[in-house]
């Protein structure tokens, strides 16, 4: 989960760093070494804390491009990201707190499970809005498309020139 949020990070900023191949290997390296020290000295809270302020990071400039596109299934994929947001993070606490009732009813809805699924589709709404927006600031015309009128997915008509 760590890796995706920097890779937002990544997609979502790059385009106004004055040192384009330094913030990749800079990100990169910080992720390396956060997982080689949360494996030895495995962060509990710190890990969560450290995972909601980077997605608190991203959240600027996600809005912003939201607000700036003009596309309904672009900003489908936003919504789509903030709804599996909430949902993963709301079965994860629930999860959390009610624990000891939960494991007593006669069926378990595994909140963290849920909550691992939740974030996976957000992984991947978030990544293709992203797509979706690069895209167009690139003017490589993205359109959204389904993959069997379900999976949405970001089909890019690059200029013959570039």
């Amino acid at each position: 989960m760590m890796w995706e949020i920097l890779l937002y990070m990544y997609v979502l900023y790059s385009p106004d760093w004055h040192y384009p191949r330094t913030m990749p290997i800079f990100l990169f390296l910080y992720c390396v070494i956060f997982a080689i020290v949360h494996s030895v000295v495995r962060f509990g809270i710190g890990f969560k804390v450290h995972y909601i302020i980077l997605c608190l990071l991203c959240s600027p400039r996600m809005y912003k491009y939201y607000i700036y596109t003009d596309y309904v299934s672009a900003k489908r994929l936003g919504k789509l990201y903030v709804v599996t947001l909430l949902l993963g993070g709301l079965c994860w606490i629930c999860d959390h707190v009610f624990c000891k009732q939960i494991s007593s009813w006669p069926i378990n809805p595994q909140g963290h499970a849920l909550w691992h699924l939740f974030m996976g589709f957000n992984s991947y709404f978030a990544n293709t809005f992203l797509m979706f927006c690069r895209a167009q600031q690139l003017a490589w015309s993205p359109k959204v498309v389904h993959v069997m009128g379900v999976l949405p997915y970001v089909k890019i008509e690059k200029p013959k020139h570039q």
